[in-house]
Order: C-alpha cells, then structure tokens, then sequence
C-alpha cells in the first residue's frame, strides 16, 4: 500500500498546476551559497507564447518547483528584447515569467546571449555559411556585436531591471541572482565568432553586470568539454582551449568571470561508461576542468573559482521516432574520426531541411537512451557532480519549449513530455525529485566502504562500485549506490543505533534489510538510496527555571531551547498549567527552538509560586519545573569601586 500512495501522490504532484499570483517579493541579496538542484527551464522563450500560453507556462512552473527545481537557467536574449533599435526595449514575456518564477521561489540564472539585427556585425552572411557545405548551420542572431558597447548597455540595462534593489525594477522586483555570457562560444552554432571576439565580450559585460549588481554571481558561457584540445575543423572545438586563447588573446577577460561554467555532454554512453577511457568520462571531464582552471589560476593569479555545470543531460530520442535525429555534421564525422561518438555534445542538433537519411536514423536510435537509462544517468551524473564539489548543476533540460518542431535530437532530454502529451513526467523527473527529496541540504563526507571505483585516465574504466556518502542537517546518513554494470549483492555495516531504511531512485521507501550489523543490499545500474536515521529525541537546555522579583514587579522572561537529538524534525506542543506562565511559541516542527518563557507576578502574593512547563513531542515528553519568588524587596549587593590614585 505504501508504495501506491507514494506514486498516486507524486502524480498529483506533479500534474496539478499552480497558476502564479500576482506578488511583490522584497528585494533579495545574492546568495551566500549556489545550491546544486537547477534546471534549465526556458519560462521566458518567445516560443512558450504560442506553444504553452499561460497557463501551459504556469504548469510547467509549477512542475519544476514541485519536482524540488531551486534554480531556473533563463535566457534573456538581446535579439528579442532589443530587437527593434537601440533603446528600443520589449520586456515582453521576460516580465511576466520571471515574476512568476521568482513568486514560485526559484532562483535564477540568467544567460546574456545573442545580436538583434542593427547590432550585427556586417560579414555575419558569411561567418553562416563558412561551414554550411559540412551541415553546420547556424542562424544569423548568434553573430557577434559589430560594437561590443552595445552588449554592454544590454547588458547593464538588463541586468539593472532584474537585480531586485526595487529601484527601477521590473514589476514585482524578480531577482536574477546570476548570470552567463554567452552559451557554448566553443561551437560555431551558438558563436560565428573567434575567442578574441567572445574575451571581448566577457570584459565589457562583466564590467556592465558588477556595475548594475555588484552582488551578482558572473559565469561563462557553458564550454562543451572533452580533452582540453579537440577540434573537428568545422567550427566545434574543446571549450577550455577555446577560453585559453581567449585568455590569451585578451588577458583582461581572465578578470571577467567568478566561474567556470561547463557542458560535459556524453549523450553515447553513461557517465562512467565502463566501455571508454577514464579520461572520457563525467569524472575525467570534471578532473580536466578543475586541473585546467587551477593552472590557469596559477598562471594568471587570484582565488580560486567554482565550476559549474550549467548543461548536461541525455536524449531520449529512438529510431522509432520519424522527427528525431542528430544533424548532419556528426554523420560527417564517423568516418575520420574513430572515436566520433564520444565528440557529439549539444552541437549535435541541427534540424535537416529534408527527411533525414536512413542512416541518420539509425544513428539517432544507436545513441538515444531509454527513459529508465535517461533517469539513471540523472541521479548519478548528480551524485558524481556534488562528490567531486562541483558548485551547480542545472540539467538538461524541463520540457521542450519547441513542442517538437524543430526535429532535433535533444528536444527529447526534456524530463516532462510537451503539451500535447499533457506535460506527463518522464521516469528522469521521479528521479530528480526523489534526488531533491533526499540530497537537498546534505553534504557529501567522503565515498564509503564499498566503493571500488577507481579513476585512471589512461585506462578503460572496470565494472564498478560507486558508494557516495552524505549527512544531512537534520542528522541523517544518506548512501547513494551504484553499480556502472551489472549487478551484486552487497552487505552495508549499519550505523549502530540507526533506524534504516531503503530509498529507490524513484521515491518508494522500504525498511531496509539486515541481519543486525549489516544491511543486505541488492545494487544495479538504477541508484538506491540508504538512509539511517537515530530516533527522535526531545533535549532541553535547562531542567528547571526560578526567578526571584518583588511583589507588583514587571513581567520577567527567560529564554528556553529545546532540540532535538536525534534525526529529522521534533513536533512538539508547549504548555503551562498556571496562568503567570507563559510560552512562546507554544507549538512547532523543527530541529531546534527557542521559547520565551514569561512569568508575571502582578496578581500573585508575596511567597514560593510553583508551576510546570510540560513539552510533549515525537521525541519524549519532559515537565519543566518553575519557581516563582515574590518578595516585598530584593537586596542588590554591590562590589565596591577601587579607584587608583594618581
């Protein structure tokens, strides 16, 4: 039974929309910390008016919030909110979504991207067409500026509107906490330019973003990574030397930027595919990343920075589906280039202009992924991500905004279905709640006793176990497990005094089963969850309370906390049993409380006044004894001063 009602109510979950109110959040600050859960949600594209409409927008709104989406990555395209002339500013529907997703309590990274028309550079036609014969295609708003102070005040103007100081703010103050220059430079689809032109770039927009919102958090375009120097001559290249000779070309840019933002994609194989290089995979990229921007950091000087990961995610596009295939560029890549597979990123995406060949749909069904894999690789893409102390993580992507009619391969890595599928969920969205649910506020320890993975970059990876261990705040074990083939039974030593309990990818919950000392568990390609828990323990911070006033004396307080000792939140209920006492609050759920004790003598006689506190909780109960002494004057004693003379 526990297992229908846990689906039944994540289903209503997550098809019941919420339509968004109309609100005035007070302004925010930026964010001490970036959390990890983000999404790449699209609420503000053009395509979501005639697509999704209102309501459809809301849906998904509310789909992403209800699935434990923290952080929605936006695009707030200046070839839609300038498109008219310079100065000419439509903030229509950016407006309107934003406030609505900042009224639905996301977070939001903002991508600063794309040239309306009167910004172009002139030789743009040509830059379109100059790998047009090997099927990179690219359309015209991805040009570079002709004058990059034109960004510049794009960028200032947008990024004012949106830093929720409520000083010419849009309506409501919606807060864009962070923001991105550019997205994947490193591919000519997204970046007809050169790596000088994007460090231009960088410079002036994060001396326009720090100007506007010096609290702001500034990244770079996400960088499709691979090797640190790949590059199949048709303008797709390895995104960290693109950024180093960028860096290079204009050593300013290295000033320019708070993070490294990155796009792993690996859609042919799982992250730790045992059937490639160490090097190639997710935690290869990630060790790429991170060795690259601490020697650049070395190089270049100051702290160091976060990485993030602002795109990854696997397409399951098949075969089976007449509208889904990956663009001709990649076909042309099969035959030089032996390791083809392991190159395609989000660059594999162009729509054909005619029905694709047989071959090419062939190649889409060969490296689509299943539903089950797609959701697989979601929780232990995240779970690797958080191990190695990458900072964010937004995933690719909620629900197509294109409804599908752009044909491309990555329409279907969205975790929701389009409207005409009525927004159903994919297993990949179960996955990312349950992943919220559980690793939400955790904090990754260490790996555990049972994992055997080991990374060695010039090696093929072996069949392996994965065991990642978190605490969380409220004073919880959490292991996540994995197998990257295969599967085995395991025995998991049990934390002595634990209560244990088994968390599927998916959401169900079981008592986990052990002998006593050893939880005996059964791990695959699909991620468990272990979660311990010590029982709920009511603790106060003192065993009783006196207090000593005259007779007709002001009321008196005192403070009280109560916590709990062990795991989750201690419900509790607080009451006096005389009139003089007072609680507050007298009731709550939480880990820890303060409660103002308040003793009013005014209507009692002189002498002793007794009276108990009693805290009843999940937790225990306790009684709290308290005196009262009312006397006719209370005697201060004084030390005396000593003055030294001179």
């Amino acid at each position: 039974m526990k297992k229908i009602v846990l689906f039944i109510s994540l289903i209503i979950l997550l098809i019941t929309p919420a339509h968004s109110q109309e609100a005035t959040p007070t302004a925010i600050q930026s964010p001490a910390q970036i959390g990890p859960f983000g999404m790449n949600t699209y609420f503000t594209g053009l395509e979501r008016i005639r697509n999704d409409g209102d309501e459809g927008a809301a849906t998904l709104i509310a789909h992403g919030r209800n699935i434990g989406v923290a952080w929605a990555r936006e695009e707030l395209s200046w070839g839609n909110i300038e498109r008219s002339g310079k100065g000419r500013w439509d903030w229509n529907p950016f407006d309107t979504r934003l406030r609505e997703a900042h009224a639905a309590g996301y977070q939001i990274v903002g991508m600063l991207l794309t040239t309306p028309a009167w910004a172009r550079v002139a030789d743009c036609p040509e830059r379109m067409a100059r790998y047009a014969a090997a099927g990179v295609r690219t359309h015209d708003y991805w040009c570079p500026p002709a004058d990059v102070q034109d960004f510049a005040d794009y960028v200032y103007t947008v990024v004012k509107r949106y830093n929720g100081d409520g000083e010419d703010d849009a309506p409501g103050s919606p807060r864009v906490a962070a923001w991105q220059i550019g997205n994947e430079p490193n591919a000519w689809e997204t970046w007809p330019g050169t790596p000088a032109e994007y460090a231009a770039l960088l410079e002036v927009g994060y001396a326009a973003i720090k100007r506007a919102d010096p609290t702001a958090i500034v990244a770079t375009g996400g960088l499709y990574i691979f090797d640190g120097a790949w590059n199949d001559g048709i303008g797709h290249r390895d995104g960290l030397s693109f950024l180093a000779d960028a860096l290079n070309a204009r050593p300013g840019a290295w000033q320019s930027f708070d993070v490294l933002a990155i796009h792993p994609y690996m859609p042919t194989v799982a992250p730790e595919d045992p059937s490639i290089q160490g090097a190639y995979s997710l935690w290869g990229r990630l060790s790429l990343a991170r060795a690259w921007l601490d020697a650049q950091t070395a190089l270049r000087g100051g702290a160091p920075r976060p990485i993030w990961i602002s795109e990854v995610g696997w397409s399951t596009c098949s075969a089976e589906q007449p509208d889904c295939y990956v663009g001709p560029a990649m076909l042309s890549q099969r035959t030089p280039s032996p390791d083809w597979r392991l190159h395609l990123g989000a660059h594999a995406l162009q729509a054909y202009s005619s029905h694709p060949t047989y071959a090419a749909a062939r190649l889409a069904g060969f490296i689509g992924k299943t539903e089950e894999q797609q959701a697989n690789y979601l929780v232990r893409t995240y779970g690797l991500a958080l191990a190695f102390g990458i900072q964010h993580i937004s995933w690719f992507q909620l629900e197509d905004k294109f409804e599908g009619t752009l044909q491309n391969f990555w329409e279907e890595a969205a975790i929701f279905r389009t409207r005409a599928e009525g927004y159903a969920p994919k297993a990949a969205a179960f996955a990312y709640h349950t992943l919220t649910q559980q690793l939400a506020g955790a904090h990754f320890v260490g790996f555990g006793v049972l994992h055997s993975f080991e990374h060695k970059p010039e090696e093929l990876i072996a069949p392996a176990r994965f065991h990642l261990r978190f605490h969380t705040d409220d004073k919880r074990i959490i292991d996540l497990l994995w197998r990257n083939a295969d599967e085995e039974r395991v025995l998991l030593p049990r934390e002595p005094g634990t209560t244990p309990e088994l968390v599927t990818r998916d959401g169900l919950i079981f008592a986990a089963p052990h002998d006593g000392d050893n939880l005996q568990l059964t791990i695959g390609e699909q991620p468990i969850y272990v979660r311990q828990s010590w029982p709920t323990a009511l603790q106060l911070s003192a065993e009783s309370l006196q207090w000593l006033v005259e007779l007709d004396a002001a009321p008196r307080q005192s403070a009280l906390s109560i916590a709990n000792l062990g795991s989750g939140s201690l419900t509790w209920q607080a009451q006096s049993n005389q009139p003089w006492l007072q609680v507050n609050p007298s009731g709550g759920s939480t880990r820890q409380q303060v409660l103002a004790l308040t003793a009013d003598p005014r209507s009692l006689d002189l002498g002793l006044h007794e009276a108990t506190l009693r805290i009843t909780s999940n937790g225990g109960n306790k009684d709290l004894p308290v005196r009262l002494w009312v006397v006719a004057q209370v005697y201060h004693s004084y030390l005396p001063l000593v003055h030294k003379g001179q």
